[in-house]
């Protein structure tokens, strides 16, 4: 049976490239929501069949990297003849953290438990005591203050979605992110059905802007192959 492997390593990378933040800490919790996967005939996925509509969460930092966590959709039934060449994911703009990070100033700085992270609003971390599990949001396409980590009009902290590393294309639509990825190479479904697994991992999943412990969650690494 031919599979397709749907790797998802996640190494979180800044979206911002205006200013240097300095350090990165891996999570010692790093839950994501997964609400729907589907397989698409073009770049835009203009056509697409959905293959996985469920919220599943997965604890990232509680598996193996490249560990296999499960099945997330059931493939069969797919159109005969029918070829893919992407892959769309969607996911909840909310994720659930727990990490410090070594800036390289005198403190860590740490997941607070705090609930400021909103769709206008960056996380303000702590610089004491031990890491809490945290909300974090992805955050709107904007500036945000480097002190209270505030949506500002320009200048400061930019959080981008516009030229995503990984990613063909990452849009931020209600309180979910769909991020579309070329498949490795095109699959035409014939008559045995493909297998669609997905694997996770952390590496350096938070960052904070040093000055103030301003932090943010950014765009996964994701790598997809048919094998």
């Amino acid at each position: 049976m031919k599979k397709i492997f749907l790797i998802f390593a996640f190494i979180f990378l800044f979206f911002n490239k205006s200013y240097a933040a300095s350090g990165t800490g891996e999570a010692t919790e790093y839950q994501v929501t997964m609400e729907k996967v589907e397989l698409c005939e073009d770049s835009a996925c203009s056509s697409s069949t959905t293959v996985g509509e469920v919220d599943k969460t997965v604890d990232i930092a509680s598996s193996d990297p490249g560990a296999d966590v499960g099945n997330y959709a059931a493939t069969t039934g797919l159109p005969l003849g029918k070829t893919f060449t992407h892959l769309r994911i969607t996911i909840s703009r909310t994720f659930i953290i727990t990490g410090s990070v070594d800036t390289g100033a005198e403190d860590l700085c740490y997941t607070d438990g705090g609930t400021d992270h909103t769709s206008d609003q960056l996380l303000t971390g702590k610089t004491s005591e031990s890491a809490v599990s945290t909300t974090m949001y992805l955050s709107d396409d904007s500036f945000y203050d480097e002190e209270d980590g505030s949506e500002v009009e320009e200048s400061g902290i930019e959080i981008s979605y516009s030229s995503p590393t990984y990613a063909t294309t990452m849009t931020i639509s209600g309180d979910s992110a769909l991020l579309i990825y070329k498949l490795d190479a095109s699959y035409t479904v014939g008559l045995r059905s493909p297998l669609i697994k997905v694997s996770f991992g952390t590496k350096n999943a938070i960052g904070p802007e040093d000055t103030a412990c301003i932090m943010w969650v950014a765009e996964p690494l994701v790598a997809i192959s048919l094998l």
